[in-house]
């Protein structure tokens, strides 16, 4: 039995560990990126999702730094419990939102 627990210890450290890469840089705390390609990216794609996440990160970290007194802190938790219970609205389909004409289509 002392044999195979040898064995499975040389077979775990023969395993090749998957090394990842140290981020560039975090900011507020939980969003990280590589390179500034990365970075560059994730600002000209910042949805209104993702807008919303960052103020929420950053009133988080504000917020572990000290830097709000207790009403400012009541506050923002109260917003950013509140933007969390808000649902997206649905889109429209393209057919429901297109303004109706009386004209008949045109014939070629």
């Amino acid at each position: 039995m002392k044999k195979d627990k040898k064995e499975a210890a040389s077979t775990q450290e023969a395993a090749p560990s998957v090394e990842q890469k140290k981020p560039l840089a975090t900011l507020l705390g939980s969003i990280s990126y590589e390179n500034r390609e990365d970075y560059e990216n994730f600002l000209n794609g910042l949805t209104l999702e993702h807008s919303v996440i960052v103020l929420i990160s950053a009133a988080n970290y504000a917020q572990a730094k000290g830097t709000f007194n207790l009403s400012e802190a009541e506050l923002i938790a109260r917003a950013v419990k509140r933007l969390g219970s808000v649902k997206p609205k649905t889109d429209v389909a393209p057919e429901e939102n297109a303004p109706q004409t009386t004209e008949p289509p045109l014939s070629q």
